[in-house]
């Protein structure tokens, strides 16, 4: 394996001892990233509401990952697949939103996402023909809105 990721598990291990959580971390790789994915008792307390948690605790390995790496390495911290599952639901989502807007001819608007979040959306409704999607607002509150394609 890579000497990075064994610095980035290594971050992983020093951000958890901190919080005083003991967790197990296996490591896949999905095309050109690698997905650390943690496996422990406190797993509501790393997810958080609606992966809140998770989302700063991958925001600062990324910060601690970077200056004691001196470069940026693209890895996605998960906690008992949490990530995945969402990724599920996101493009089941996706999917009944897109329907409803065919229904109805009128765009939708999505609850504010993640950006990796909006992200799985977009690719979604990129794979169909008759609607589009676009990221509107500013963060916190940035959603993504579909539309009828014109």
């Amino acid at each position: 394996m890579d000497e990075k990721y064994e610095v980035i598990k290594q971050v992983l291990l020093d951000i958890l001892s901190k919080m005083d959580i003991s967790a197990e971390i296996e490591q896949r790789f999905l095309e050109e990233t690698v997905i650390f994915n943690l496996r422990t008792q406190d797993s509501a307390m790393l997810i958080g509401q609606y992966g809140a948690n998770l989302n700063s605790l991958q925001y600062l390995a990324r910060l601690l990952a970077f200056k004691r790496l001196g470069e940026s390495v693209q890895f996605v911290v998960d906690v008992e697949n949490y990530k995945k599952s969402r990724e599920d639901f996101l493009r089941e989502l996706a999917r009944q939103a897109a329907d409803r807007v065919r229904e109805t001819k009128e765009s939708l608007l999505l609850k504010p996402m993640a950006s990796y979040e909006r992200r799985v959306v977009h690719a979604e409704i990129g794979i169909l023909a008759d609607v589009v999607s676009e990221s509107i607002g500013e963060e916190p509150e940035r959603r993504v809105q579909i539309k009828p394609k014109q």
